[in-house]
């Protein structure tokens, strides 16, 4: 026997980490069916009933006015549903139960958990739970989901609950008053007479839905055979009840709801005063209009500094193990093109990406844990205030703090802004924001050419240069293509909370274990493509084979000690592998774009081969984790660091063959982090935007901005003294 449980309730209430406690390691992510929202299941077994718990997205209400709650209402709504698992936070019980309302109104049994009651307790909030199950119909678990407490009994009150033993279940619904009523029931009515719709959902939601003028709703009643009857029923009843109670229906249902709340939270709950609170106290100063950014700042500081000390410890594991692979791979194999392959193309490309996930990991544990202590949440409160009078909407900057992560969900995020236009400023805007893949590269190039603490902070500013460049875009493209102010928004501020270590490591592990899987696929791919094109047709030339031969041969004959000719041979090796890469057809393509890029990375035209910067950039476009990947292959990074240095193989061979200066080397990070998104984000906003005009122009624009900043970053240097 499956029983299918539906998680739902508002975004910050512990819901997901409910879901992992419940189900484990046995869940999967994919997405719905027709859209691109994620969808999380998994499973557990509890007295011979397997339960799949399904973790809808976070929402306020089921209104279906945003992707998000449009699959959260069909889901629910769905014959497929045996049970609805209503998530509450304890310390904001009044703002929860306003979802609650609605899910009582599907006519499904519903369960429901009291989370975080070890936040509401420390704040003083007092809980009646007998009187709150009584009032809301429904059986109720006290929980504390970060530290798995009440899990247990959860596990058996669904348990109980599948065998169909248990007697706390009531029906309850929200009175909405004499005239309400009455024309809801009319509207009942009209709908039950087509039996396949009344089948489809509960009649007395469809006829709410309707009332608070739902699109959604209206569209499934379009397909109805008494779509005609329904309709001038409600046509009626939106006649009767505006003038008659002086508001809309919409207005008058969601008042309903709000007071039904409020009562109930007068009845069961107390609470003192909030003024005087330690999570008052605490917003006060991490809030501040003037200390609030610093704040940020060092705290993102910190962030990245922990990221890169603590991160050099099993950098240097994992570099020694990819060294020791290439050289047991060399002498096992043959001389010839595989071995070539796997030495000089595949191991030091994979290598170059994989050697920083140890830091890439640490920093997404930072961002989990911030993200579960409640402190993510302030610092998008802290700007808010900023997109308003850029002219973004206010819920822009939670897109732009997910693409920290990855554009391409951040991309997804922008679904739940309810305005078309805002919708599209800010999908069009996110792609400036740095991504962790883009951090990649700044890792390598700010580590090579700056101290750890200025690597740091270059690595913070391109951060906050994206998000400036991305509020900046954002008002331009107001003014110029789409007019009308942005939709208010109010920000959420969830109660501080100390994090458990599983949960954070939990959600480190989901946000850097996508790089693991790029190395076996998107990496592998781009770094056999760029062996290829680095060795090919320089490789073919048997002139060049033979003279290398020869040189090998005449050093050997020489009987030199064997640390000299170790030496030898191995100056003779670079020397041939410079020659035919320099032969190559990456170095013809890249020789062929270098005048274009030459003023931001050679404006003194000293590099000879700054072209290979060019194809770094250029293989960019696919992804650009494989800018990392590309220059490891093409610089030959293969040279180990003097005792004493922090440096990786590719870090040696860029400082020391490059040609690349300090100055040029941050223009090279902010036209990485400006230029063309890569393909997955372009096709994301193709997919989300309806249109590849608007990514084209996505391209277009991030090309231009990004040369013409890179340019002004060189042209200041040089007026500063720094070239």
């Amino acid at each position: 026997m499956t029983l299918t449980v539906a998680l739902a309730g508002n975004p910050n209430c512990g819901k997901t980490t409910l879901f992992n406690a419940l189900t484990g390691a046995r869940h999967h992510v994919g997405n719905w069916p027709g859209v691109t929202v994620e969808r999380r299941s998994g499973t557990f077994e509890h007295g011979g009933t397997t339960m799949e718990v399904v973790d809808l997205p976070g929402t306020y209400s089921l209104a279906a006015r945003s992707e998000d709650e449009r699959v959260a209402v069909h889901f629910l709504a769905s014959p497929e549903v045996d049970l609805v698992l209503n998530v509450l936070d304890a310390s904001n019980l009044e703002r929860n139960l306003y979802l609650s309302t609605q899910l009582l109104e599907l006519g499904k049994p519903v369960a429901f958990v009291l989370n975080m009651v070890d936040d509401a307790e420390n704040r003083g909030v007092r809980i009646d739970v007998p009187a709150l199950e009584l009032l809301l119909g429904g059986p109720i678990i006290p929980t504390v989901g970060n530290r798995e407490q009440g899990i247990n009994e959860l596990k058996e009150l669904l348990g109980t609950m599948a065998r169909g033993e248990s007697n706390r279940c009531r029906s309850i619904t929200v009175d909405y008053g004499h005239d309400i009523e009455g024309e809801l029931a009319k509207l009942q009515k009209e709908i039950c007479r087509d039996e396949q719709l009344e089948a489809s959902m509960p009649p007395r939601w469809l006829a709410l839905q309707l009332l608070e003028n739902n699109v959604e709703a209206k569209r499934v009643v379009s397909e109805s055979h008494a779509c005609e009857a329904i309709t001038q029923q409600l046509a009626r009843s939106f006649a009767f009840l505006e003038p008659h109670l002086g508001a809309d229906g919409a207005t008058l249902v969601a008042e309903r709801r709000y007071g039904f709340a409020h009562g109930l939270v007068k009845e069961v709950a107390s609470a003192p005063d909030d003024k005087k609170s330690p999570t008052a106290k605490l917003d006060a100063l991490l809030t501040h209009r003037v200390l609030g950014i610093p704040i940020f700042i060092g705290v993102l500081a910190l962030m990245y500094s922990l990221s890169f000390v603590l991160g050099k410890i099993p950098q240097d594991w994992i570099a020694d193990a990819f060294k020791a692979l290439s050289t047991f791979t060399a002498a096992r194999l043959p001389a010839g093109e595989l071995t070539s392959l796997l030495v000089d193309g595949v191991i030091p490309g994979v290598s170059a990406v994989i050697v920083f996930v140890p830091v890439i990991m640490i920093l997404m544990g930072c961002i989990a844990f911030l993200e579960d202590t409640g402190y993510m949440a302030r610092a998008a409160f802290i700007m808010d205030r900023l997109m308003h009078v850029m002219g973004l909407h206010g819920k822009s900057f939670i897109p732009l703090i997910m693409g920290s992560g990855c554009n391409v969900p951040a991309i997804q995020a922008a679904r739940t802004i309810e305005s078309p236009q805002d919708r599209l400023i800010t999908m069009l805007v996110t792609p400036l924001v740095s991504c962790s893949a883009r951090l990649q590269v700044f890792i390598v190039i700010a580590g090579t050419f700056f101290t750890p603490i200025k690597a740091a902070f270059a690595i913070i500013a391109m951060h906050f240069l994206g998000l400036g460049l991305a509020v900046l875009m954002g008002r331009l493209l107001r003014s110029a293509l789409f007019s009308g102010p942005s939709s208010p928004f109010v920000m959420e501020l969830p109660p501080y909370r100390l994090p458990m270590l599983k949960a954070t490591l939990i959600h480190m592990w989901e946000k850097g274990s996508i790089f693991l899987t790029r190395a076996g696929t998107t990496i592998f791919a781009g770094a056999t493509l760029v062996w290829f094109l680095s060795r090919y047709p320089g490789i073919a030339n048997r002139e060049w084979t033979l003279e290398y031969q020869q040189q090998r041969h005449a050093i050997a004959a020489l009987n030199l000690p064997v640390v000299e000719s170790e030496e030898r041979l191995k100056a003779a090796q670079l020397a041939h592998e410079s020659r035919i890469v320099n032969s190559s057809l990456a170095a013809r393509l890249g020789q062929k774009v270098e005048p274009i890029l030459r003023p931001i990375l050679d404006p003194d035209h000293k590099r000879a081969e700054a072209w290979k910067d060019v194809i770094a950039l250029t293989a960019g476009f696919v992804a650009k984790e494989i800018v990392v990947s590309t220059m490891a292959v093409i610089h030959q990074a293969s040279e180990e660091p003097k005792e004493g240095e922090r440096l990786s193989p590719l870090q040696v061979a860029l400082r020391d063959g490059s040609g690349l200066t300090p100055l040029t080397a941050l223009a090279f990070m902010v036209f990485t982090l400006i230029y063309t998104p890569c393909i997955g984000t372009i096709a994301m906003i193709r997919r989300e935007a309806g249109s590849w005009r608007w990514a084209a122009f996505t391209v277009g624009y991030g090309l231009v901005l990004g040369w013409g900043l890179a340019w002004v970053t060189v042209a200041l240097g040089r007026a500063m003294g720094f070239a």
